[in-house]
Order: C-alpha cells, then structure tokens, then sequence
C-alpha cells in the first residue's frame, strides 16, 4: 500500500485530526525555510536580527532584513498543502491547525480554527503602548524612508507581532494547541523539522494520548520511527493529488 492510500486510510479511519506546520509547508508558495542545508535563511541571515535583544538594540536590522524579503512575502500565495488542510476542515474531519508560520496563508486559503504559535507578519504592535496596526502600512513607511517606523498613537518604535527569539510563546495559543494535541487521533505534522522548542513536544502529548503520526516532510526528523507514514514528497506536489482522493 502506498502513502496516498495508507494517509487516505488513515483520514477516513480518524474523526479529530489536527495539522501541525511549519516554514516547509509554505516553500512552494515562494517563502523560504529557515534549516533546509544550502538554501534555509539561517545560512544567509544573522539570526539575531530576529532576537529581542538584537531589535532592542537596532530594530532598522530587522526593518533592513525585512524590506529585502517584503516583496515575496505579501504577494505569497497558498499552496495546495494549505488547501488540502482547509478542505479537511471543511470536511469536519480536521479540528485544527498548529503551525509554527506567521505568513496567514493558512487563513488565506480559507482554514478557520488556526493557532499561529510563533504570531503573525498581519500586525506589528506598538513596543510602548501595546497597540496593533497593519504590517502593510509600517512596511510602507519603512520603505519610504521611516526606518524604523513608529507608532502613529504614541511615537513608540513597531515591532511585528510575531515570537522574536527570547520571547516567549503567548499562552492562550500554546495552551489552546496542548489542549488540541491531547484529543487528537490524528496528528499530520507538515513541513516542520521538529526541532524547534516548545513546539516540539506536541507529538509527544499524540503519542501518549495514542494518536496516529504522519510526517510530511522532506528532511529527517526526531519523530520518524514514531510515524506512521513519512512522506518525503514536496508537500505541495502530494497535496495537489491527494486533494482529489477525498
């Protein structure tokens, strides 16, 4: 039996199935990964330009970094592998969609119940007054020249609204996920490496609960020998032809 046929078994057998992603699921919209070897953005980008401490000290680093991957971010479009997890939930078969992502394409492709683990690129918020306002404006302004652009309430600097490294997760989306993870008979973890903490764990709490696992990625990962199926197709190619069988 194949992986088409094995994940199609498994889908019709399984009546709480949960998605957990990550950057893999999004390379075939154009956005690149962060760990792939030779082309994840890590081994082109000093990573603390995206740390707490690094915006701190310089936020126009992270606006510099930011313009140059602006473009291909806001025209990035869903992929088959978004539209085969809406149509799942659709379906009433998947309960929900973890993913490690900030680029909303999960939501552009129509997926309600979403908890954005890592925030999303849609907002920055106001590292002063707390409040939030769209990217695409504070985008603008930075390409124009407001290097880095402030908030239009108080004058304070903008940050995306998105987990820096040395932030912390927010809680109610964590805690809504482990919640997810814990009922769950299904868990398809797509695109993710499986590496990245805290997200990590959230197989162990299927596994325990004695959840099936898939993988769909195209890297090794942590959970291989626990899976049930591991596809290492890209993940949109397979989307687009499994779609059909549903």
């Amino acid at each position: 039996m194949g992986n088409r046929d094995q994940l199609l078994e498994l889908i019709n057998s399984s009546n709480h199935i949960t998605a957990l992603t990550g950057a893999g699921i999004s390379t075939e919209s154009g956005i690149p990964d962060y760990r792939t070897p030779g082309k994840g953005m890590w081994e082109k980008v000093d990573m603390s330009v995206v740390s707490i401490s690094g915006f701190h000290e310089d936020p126009s680093r992270y606006y510099d970094y930011s313009m140059k991957l602006y473009e291909t971010r806001s025209s990035a479009k869903p992929n088959p592998g978004h539209y085969l997890l809406a149509k799942l939930e659709e379906m009433g078969k998947l309960k929900g969609i973890i993913t490690q992502n900030v680029d909303g394409l999960h939501i552009k492709a129509g997926s309600v119940n979403v908890h954005e683990l890592h925030g999303s690129l849609r907002q920055v918020v106001c590292m002063e007054c707390s409040s939030l306002s769209d990217m695409d404006s504070a985008m603008s302004r930075a390409i124009e020249g407001e290097n880095p652009p402030l908030c239009t309430e108080c004058g304070g600097i903008l940050k995306p609204n998105t987990v820096f490294f040395g932030e912390a997760l927010p809680r109610i989306p964590w805690e809504e996920s482990v919640e997810l993870v814990k009922n769950t008979d299904l868990l398809l973890t797509i695109g993710s490496s499986l590496q990245v903490s805290p997200a990590n764990v959230l197989p162990d709490f299927a596994i325990k609960n004695g959840a099936q696992i898939v993988i769909m990625n195209e890297m090794p990962t942590p959970y291989d020998t626990d899976a049930k199926i591991v596809i290492r197709d890209k993940i949109g190619e397979f989307s687009e032809e499994f779609i059909n069988f549903l």
